[in-house]
């Protein structure tokens, strides 16, 4: 393959990424948004949701800017420096943005509603719709931690678990929604630097 045509699929991939990274951060924003303006006070069981859809936010406008200017190492043929800000782009993206995303919505439905099968159906709903982007080989966690990527992978479910069940029962809601929020920026720090398959 000629280097014009890997540096054209090269920035394919910035556009793609910057795509649907941008659509993303508007999405988590809207929903933020529509949380904070439905309560007029907030307990912990609150505050975490609109949190982790803020922190999503956050992942995914700096995933995008981060997309965005490697394409800028393209045009210089900086090929390297683009790999490299093009995974941690894509870490960010997926591990703040992402994760935190999926996360949010059933502590969201958690909250709003006192329907069981609703609850219920939104918790399995989207760790069964994770589980499934994981263990499809999707998620680059399986290329940037291997074999402990199942472990990992575990944690974040345990976690979540636990979060949904402890909103409802009170107690040491804000301990684990710290735990989850330090595992998940751990497992972006150590992945900026790692190649993917």
């Amino acid at each position: 393959m000629r280097k014009e045509e890997l540096y054209g699929i090269y920035q394919g991939e910035v556009q793609v990424g910057v795509s649907v990274t941008s659509f993303m951060t508007g999405v988590t924003i809207f929903f933020a948004g529509l949380l904070i303006t439905k309560f007029d006070s907030y307990d912990d069981s609150i505050k975490i949701p609109i949190l982790f859809l803020i922190l999503s936010a956050f992942g995914f406008l700096y995933s995008t800017l981060i997309l965005a200017n490697s394409s800028a190492d393209i045009s210089r043929l900086k090929t390297e420096r683009f790999h490299r800000n093009m995974n941690l782009g894509d870490s960010i993206g997926e591990y703040v943005g992402v994760y935190f995303l999926v996360l949010a919505i059933p502590l969201v439905i958690n909250v709003i509603t006192d329907d069981s099968f609703l609850r219920i159906s939104t918790l399995l709903a989207s760790l069964g719709g994770l589980s499934v982007y994981h263990l499809s080989g999707f998620s680059i966690m399986q290329d940037h931690y291997k074999r402990m990527h199942y472990l990992l992978f575990s944690l974040v479910l345990i976690l979540e678990i636990s979060l949904f069940i402890a909103q409802r029962a009170g107690g040491y809601l804000v301990s684990l929604a710290s735990i989850l929020i330090f595992y998940l920026l751990a497992l972006t720090f150590f992945s900026r630097n790692k190649r993917l398959n």
